[in-house]
C-alpha cells in the first residue's frame, strides 16, 4: 500500500492564473475590480497602459491596478503571457 501523503491546501487570497497566447491584434482589457499581474513567458508583448506604451520580454512583468483600461498584443509572431487576477478588495 502507497503511504498516505498530506501537503498543506495552497493559500491563492482569491488570486487565479490564465495563460495566453497573444497574437498582433491589440485586445482592450477592463478589469473594474481585480488587479492584474502580468508575465511574459516567450516572445514580446506590448503593453499600452496609462497613456504609455511598454515592452515586456521573457521575464517581464507588469502589474494593471484595478479599474485601467490597457490593451495588449504580441510585437512579432506570438507572445506567451501568464495573467494573474486578485480582488482589488484584498489589498
Amino acid at each position: 500500500m502507497a503511504p498516505l501523503i498530506s501537503s498543506p491546501a495552497p493559500v491563492s487570497y482569491g488570486a487565479q492564473l490564465t495563460f495566453e497566447t497573444l497574437t498582433s491584434e491589440a485586445t482592450l482589457r477592463f478589469r473594474p475590480l481585480e488587479d492584474t499581474l502580468l508575465r511574459v513567458i516567450d516572445g514580446v508583448a506590448e503593453l499600452r497602459f496609462d497613456g504609455e506604451e511598454h515592452l515586456l520580454g521573457p521575464g517581464g512583468e507588469a502589474i494593471i491596478p484595478a479599474g485601467f483600461h490597457h490593451t495588449l498584443c504580441a510585437i512579432s509572431g506570438e507572445a506567451r503571457v501568464v495573467t494573474g487576477y486578485r480582488s482589488a478588495r484584498t489589498r
